[in-house]
């Protein structure tokens, strides 16, 4: 089968389509937030126009979009206050969390952004963001979360039958199987089982794990596996001990705390490491039949992490296959040629 082979524009949007289709990758991950700003079917916001501007920009250049659907909420670092804090993703008026009007409003909401976005959005949709871990779902239950990514996708076939829903976990643990468990519970209108995982930088292990996570999803839930995010830190150090968790920060993450990564795969965070880690997963994709498609994370250094708004943090800063000014990172050409090799 054909594979899905996309990169995440995740910072700095300008207008690099045509870069990022001559390196070979023909599908973008875009995200697209809760439409209006007043009230269910009222004024349109600028933040969603502008949302649908930039995929209308990427389309018309020639890529297909996996838009993702808004999520519960999340910590993010506020520039103008200067701290982090958990910022919710869906407005009062659509409803009490957990109620059935608020089901059904989240169900019309994403109807309306699939029908208003068109032929702009590919036939695969992302619904939601890790919603099995705090920095995402807050202090949301699991049944609200669930709920609502199931009404997510609920909607979005009904404005198109043909479209590929699915979560993405933050990766394959106890406590995120247990919340795909409840997506997928029967009844569920997704074609897809999505998975984050960041060897090597979030988790330990290494890239070739990739193989052991999908042939588990696929055995679990019987559908086709995306790698929604995938990819190795080029920049951080590395420290042993661990913070005590009670001295973080509300929404910070240990790595943000220290600005050091925990885990490494052999020869450290460099660029050099990361080239070869993503030609490998390149590699690991292409050749697995449970894969559906994968999606690299990510395109373009953060000039400041979301999490913590420091512009030298591991945790966001160093993903991207160009650095914060579009200059090429050791990464770059090793992945063209891989998707030559593989694709």
């Amino acid at each position: 089968m054909e594979k899905i082979l996309g990169i995440v524009y995740a910072y700095d949007v300008k207008d690099d389509y045509q870069e990022i289709l001559d390196l070979g990758f023909s599908w973008v991950r875009m995200e697209i937030c809760f439409p209006w700003e007043d009230k269910m079917f009222g004024t349109l916001s600028p933040k969603y126009l502008k949302c649908k501007e930039e995929i209308r920009r990427a389309h018309e250049a020639g890529m297909q979009i996996m838009p993702s659907t808004p999520g519960m909420g999340g910590y993010y670092y506020d520039e103008v206050k200067k701290e982090t804090y958990y910022q919710d993703a869906w407005p009062a008026f659509a409803g009490e969390k957990g109620s059935d009007i608020y089901y059904k409003n989240v169900a019309a909401a994403c109807e309306f952004i699939c029908s208003d976005l068109g032929e702009l959005a590919g036939n695969l949709w992302q619904c939601m963001n890790e919603i099995d871990i705090p920095t995402f779902s807050g202090s949301y239950p699991p049944e609200v979360t669930t709920g609502t990514a199931r009404a997510s996708a609920e909607g979005i076939v009904r404005a198109n039958p043909e479209a590929k829903c699915g979560i993405n976990l933050s990766r394959y643990h106890e406590d995120g199987l247990k919340i795909a468990d409840m997506v997928y519970a029967p009844g569920h209108k997704f074609g897809y089982i999505g998975d984050d995982q960041y060897f090597g930088s979030w988790q330990g292990k290494t890239v070739e794990s990739w193989n052991d996570v999908i042939e588990a999803l696929y055995e679990r839930y019987q559908l086709p596996v995306v790698a929604n995010e995938w990819g190795y830190s080029s920049g951080g150090r590395v420290m042993e001990e661990r913070p005590d968790p009670s001295a973080l920060p509300e929404g910070i993450p240990d790595v943000c705390y220290e600005k050091s990564w925990f885990h490494q795969v052999e020869g450290g965070h460099t660029q050099e490491v990361q080239a070869e880690y993503l030609r490998r997963g390149l590699q690991i994709f292409a050749e697995n039949p449970h894969v559906l498609g994968s999606f690299l994370f990510c395109f373009k250094d953060a000039a400041h992490c979301y999490h913590c708004g420091a512009s030298d943090c591991p945790s966001e800063c160093y993903w991207g296959i160009t650095d914060v000014e579009g200059k090429s990172k050791k990464a770059y050409e090793v992945v063209r040629k891989a998707i030559k090799d593989y694709y």
